[in-house]
């Protein structure tokens, strides 16, 4: 938990620079309210008169009870009802009862929650995106589309149950971040926008330490060809995500996280911090269909299958990501973020313009990527979601049924390692479903709801998911897969 294609007529999703509120009367009063909780979180409000000489126990408990009510109730009211225009309505009320609620504690009686600013921005995410599907789903042309299945609505909303769960369940408790975080001894590396392409060089002194690798600035064309899409038999309904191509420019030089994030690093994070990340993820498991089940006992962990320290870390959300990076930021000193997308397929490609980087043949890939091979097919046989077909895989033996150990394959032309295959990675930047008006400075975009967006192939993913430009995206901010992890960025 966080401290902090379309099938039938396409739904329009464009890229805007912030999370957008309807403009009925409805989405302006929540403009309102959401600038009164900030106002309130960041201004000590007077206690009225009659709570300041009420007893200890009535002033501290009846908001505090009244949250936990308005809680219980969000939390039941996520669940799925068929259809997006029956869910979300309820959902979109009771999460505003809840910032209602969480307000008044703040104003009455702030120590009463502790964590009430980290509670307040994972719900101000929930309250968005319940605006988002209230407002499209009550759009008369609105069309399901693949990314917004049952099956995937009914995870994304076991997600957020989890989460609200574990608000009910921390609400009166101390937040267990310890502070101030303990400092890296410095790796002793000079590195700046003038190192050499190519660079190797980690800031801190230790056994798990992350080697990062400078990138040099440049250009590439994002997305595919419609050649491309139509030689790997990509579905009619996701051609667009990959649409139009457009020239992307990085303008100065990056350092990319050599590999994936680890088992080991993450931990480490845990263990300095005490921070709690999510619990429970979907996942792929022996036999399963693609729908990607909820598995609320699952953690990092334990993902569902078998991982060292040299694994990367899966099963975790865009939000502990971002707070890895942060915790990284402030113990050495550095800027550590989530790539861009832009940054992220720059990166990516090292130069290719092929569907993969090592080239455009797919027989390739067992010497450079962990994919869905036949080793993991033996393993797995998953299921196409909602069909007798079994889920198609790589004619190549890779030697590893899940996730592999990070840097077990070859890296592509600027030494980077796994960036497609083994984990798929989160980037910085929010879905917006198609490549129209992506940026083309490889700056960060929005969409219209704080929808993650992941990049890069899976050790389950069939063969048109390996090539770079596949891009999709999963309607949940609390999104997490047992083959989700992450890579960083550091500013030079």
């Amino acid at each position: 938990m966080t401290g902090t294609g379309r099938s039938g007529r396409r739904r329009a999703v464009g890229a805007v620079p912030e999370f957008t509120r309807t403009a009925s009367r409805k989405g302006a009063m929540k403009a309102i309210r959401t600038a009164i909780v900030l106002i309130a979180l960041n201004t000590a409000m007077p206690v009225p008169a009659t709570a300041a000489h009420s007893s200890p126990l009535q002033s501290i408990g009846q908001p505090v009870t009244a949250l936990e009510a308005s809680l219980t109730r969000l939390q039941n009211e996520l669940t799925w009802r068929g259809s997006a225009d029956a869910t979300y309505p309820p959902i979109d009320e009771a999460v505003d009862t809840v910032l209602a609620d969480l307000l008044r504690v703040r104003s009455e009686r702030p120590s009463a929650v502790p964590r009430a600013g980290a509670f307040n921005e994972q719900l101000e995410r929930l309250a968005a995106e319940a605006d988002y599907w209230v407002r499209v789903s009550s759009d008369p042309g609105y069309t399901p589309s693949v990314l917004d299945t049952p099956s995937l609505m009914r995870a994304s909303l076991a997600e957020w149950s989890t989460e609200i769960g574990e608000v009910l369940r921390h609400l009166r408790s101390p937040d267990p971040l310890r502070k101030p975080v303990r400092p890296a001894v410095p790796g002793g590396a000079e590195v700046g926008v003038t190192t050499p392409a190519g660079t190797v060089f980690a800031d801190a002194k230790e056994p798990t330490a992350m080697n990062m690798v400078v990138v040099p600035p440049g250009s590439y064309t994002a997305g595919a060809m419609a050649e491309e899409q139509e030689a790997f038999g990509v579905p009619v309904v996701r051609r667009h995500f990959e649409l139009p191509q457009l020239q992307v420019t990085v303008g100065k030089a990056i350092a990319v996280g050599q590999k994936e994030v680890t088992v080991a690093q993450f931990q480490q994070f845990v263990k300095e911090t005490g921070y709690e990340p999510a619990q429970g993820m979907r996942t792929w498991l022996p036999n399963q269909q693609s729908s990607m089940d909820f598995r609320p006992e699952l953690n990092h962990l334990d993902p569902g299958f078998p991982q060292t320290d040299d694994h990367p870390v899966v099963g975790i959300t865009k939000n502990d990501a971002e707070a890895f990076a942060a915790w990284l930021s402030k113990r050495t000193g550095k800027t550590y973020r989530l790539p861009t997308e832009g940054e992220w397929e720059y990166a990516a490609r090292a130069g290719s313009q092929t569907p993969f980087f090592w080239g455009d043949q797919l027989a390739d890939a067992g010497r450079y990527a962990n994919t869905y091979d036949e080793d993991a097919y033996t393993t797995n046989h998953f299921w196409v979601a909602g069909s007798s077909s079994e889920w198609p895989h790589v004619g190549v033996r890779d030697g590893f049924a899940y996730t592999a150990p990070v840097g077990s394959f070859k890296p592509n032309a600027f030494g980077l390692y796994d960036v497609t295959g083994n984990a798929r990675e989160f980037v910085a930047d929010t879905w917006v479903d198609s490549l129209e008006g992506a940026t083309a400075d490889a700056s960060v975009r929005h969409g219209e709801a704080p929808f993650v967006v992941v990049r890069g192939g899976a050790w389950n993913y069939q063969p048109q998911n390996l090539r770079i430009a596949y891009r999709s995206g999963y309607l949940s901010s609390e999104t997490r897969v047992n083959m989700f992890g992450f890579r960083l960025v550091r500013e030079l």
